[in-house]
């Protein structure tokens, strides 16, 4: 079934874009609050080694450059945002 006129044409060009957007808006909210959540996790943890922030609360290593993080107890917290 393919509409003939450019009524028809142009009322299933609309639809398509309504159901696209109706897919569209929903997923790009609900990745934008996962990935908020995600980074909502990691502590300004500054490395000893590198001096770089921003590690998951429950990292024993530093991502950057590999050196062991202090325990949680003795960690530094740093009031910077991440590099």
């Amino acid at each position: 079934m393919v509409p003939q006129t450019h009524l028809g044409k142009a009322i299933a060009s609309l639809t398509m874009l309504l159901g696209y957007s109706i897919l569209a808006v929903p997923t790009g909210i609900i990745t934008a609050e996962l990935s908020n959540e995600m980074n909502a996790h990691k502590q300004l943890v500054k490395c000893p080694n590198c001096n770089r922030s921003g590690h998951d609360s429950d990292a024993m290593h530093c991502k950057h450059c590999g050196s062991e993080l202090a325990d949680p107890d003795n960690r530094v917290v740093s009031a910077d945002e991440e590099e």
